[in-house]
């Protein structure tokens, strides 16, 4: 495990940060890193937020009756059948890549204005 979280941090980071000894460590600290599906949520949840935020600003109400129809579901849905009902099918990856380019767009934009 900590190999693998030292090799994940060095390929998040790259050059940009030096990776201290014992930084492959720190993985132990935050349990939530290897119990359940934990980490699943949050990027399920950014996943699915993004897409559904985009879609609002593209379609505007026919996107917002979805998700508010969506949300109206409750319990009564496990969560793919919940974002599949807001118009995000979480069973591909495409929405995961979706996001991953958006928010890199974002960060892109954020770096312009700091300079």
């Amino acid at each position: 495990m900590s190999r693998i979280f030292k090799e994940t941090l060095q390929k998040f980071w790259g050059e940009d940060v030096e990776i201290n000894e014992g930084s492959e460590l720190t993985w132990m600290r935050q349990p939530h890193y290897y119990m359940g599906l934990y980490p699943y949520t949050y990027s399920a949840g950014l996943t699915i937020g993004t897409q559904v935020s985009k879609m609002i600003v593209e379609e505007r109400k026919p996107a917002a009756d979805r998700w508010l129809k969506a949300l109206a579901l409750g319990s009564t849905e496990d969560s793919v059948g919940i974002a599949k009902a807001a118009g995000v099918d979480i069973t591909t990856d495409k929405p995961l890549k979706d996001t991953i380019e958006y928010i890199g767009k974002v960060i892109d934009d954020i770096e312009k204005y700091d300079k």
